[in-house]
């Protein structure tokens, strides 16, 4: 049976198995460097860039800050106390030693500032989604190849406390293989950047948030095969970018599940997400709005399962940090990255196309 974990218990499955009542997450490895030891230049300084830098003050040295816009950088760099701004990548290359790049740029800017920093020797965490495109996506797989150094997309649902007891639950055996699952995703327009209006700068809303479900259902479930999807722009005027989608998943495993993507949502309405899994013996569901408490259904009656609160941000970044010390891949590479990009771009192809769209992607190999 699960159990609540209290303050000094957690689950922990991502790297030697399932080991339930393991203090630290992601098995910590002692031979990384004291905390500090790494330095980061941190490339953006939008909203994002504000919840890295909070993750990063622990576990490493933040040295730098990028954004093209003077005024930004330097307000973000004195609000942080970060010595040196520029607002060029190859400025900060030019004039500052660090040993990441973290990008947290717009979606269209990612494969140019990562391909720049890893030919330039930097390891790179990246922002969700990879790309917009598979052949962006591919030139930056190729270039952290080509470079050796580690390359990491920061998908943080695979670190997110409700959705890594899910993950472990399911890896557990508690409700069976999944069979059916449903993932939804709801806030108004997006606000702090005009470039999510632009379909060729943000991929619309699909790619831009709706893509942290379908990454995490890859990961619970299985390779997609076929990819069925409705929407588009059912109410924001003035621009080309969709904003709602309603996805339809078929898995190699004969699972499926649905994904709904929202930014139609009035701006009272809180942000809303939430998940459901039906395994062949089982359910896992948890909401937003069920105070993030795990829901377990199976025949003999329900319980609930309390994680221990972590945040996610810290945890991806204390796992990219080990896996540069110890040589391991990271949880979220570019290749798995650009596996749940081509999923996203299957659907809004099915859109477009008003057909279902199997994969992979006709000319999508590396």
């Amino acid at each position: 049976m699960l159990v609540s974990l209290s303050k000094d218990q957690e689950y922990n499955s991502f790297s030697h198995g399932i080991k339930p009542r393991i203090f630290l997450f992601l098995g910590f490895i002692p031979l990384l460097r004291k905390l500090g030891g790494y330095s980061v230049c941190i490339v953006g300084a939008g909203m994002i860039a504000n919840s890295h830098v909070r993750a990063w003050r622990d576990l490493a040295n933040v040295v730098a800050i990028v954004d093209v816009i003077p005024e930004k950088a330097r307000g973000f760099a004195e609000g942080n106390k970060i010595d040196r701004w520029y607002t060029s990548v190859n400025e900060a290359l030019e004039k500052c030693e660090f040993d990441i790049v973290d990008v947290c740029t717009p979606t269209f800017t990612h494969c140019e500032i990562a391909v720049e920093a890893m030919n330039n020797g930097k390891h790179v965490l990246c922002e969700k989604p990879i790309a917009l495109t598979l052949e962006d996506a591919d030139k930056m797989i190729k270039a952290s190849e080509r470079n050796k150094v580690k390359f990491m997309v920061a998908h943080c649902l695979r670190f997110w406390n409700e959705y890594r007891i899910v993950k472990e639950s399911i890896d557990r055996g508690e409700i069976g293989e999944p069979r059916i699952a449903r993932a939804y995703r709801y806030i108004s327009f997006p606000l702090w950047g005009g470039w999510q209006r632009e379909m060729e700068k943000s991929g619309g809303v699909l790619i831009d948030m709706g893509i942290h479900d379908l990454d995490y259902l890859r990961w619970i479930i299985g390779e997609v095969k076929e990819v069925y999807a409705n929407g588009g722009i059912l109410k924001s005027k003035g621009m080309d970018a969709h904003d709602y989608l309603h996805v339809l998943l078929k898995f190699e495993g004969e699972a499926i599940a649905f994904v709904e993507s929202s930014w139609i949502h009035p701006k009272s309405h809180p942000f809303t997400y939430g998940l459901e899994v039906v395994g062949e013996r089982g359910m896992l569901k948890f909401s937003r709005e069920t105070s993030e408490v795990v829901q377990l259904w199976t025949e003999g009656g329900g319980e609930t399962i309390s994680p221990l609160k972590r945040d996610a941000i810290s945890l991806e970044i204390e796992h990219f940090l080990n896996c540069i010390e110890s040589g391991e891949e990271p949880l979220v590479t570019g290749l798995e990255a650009r596996k749940s990009l081509e999923v996203a771009l299957a659907a809004i192809r099915s859109v477009e196309e008003g057909r279902p769209v199997r994969l992979p992607l006709n000319g999508g190999s590396i």
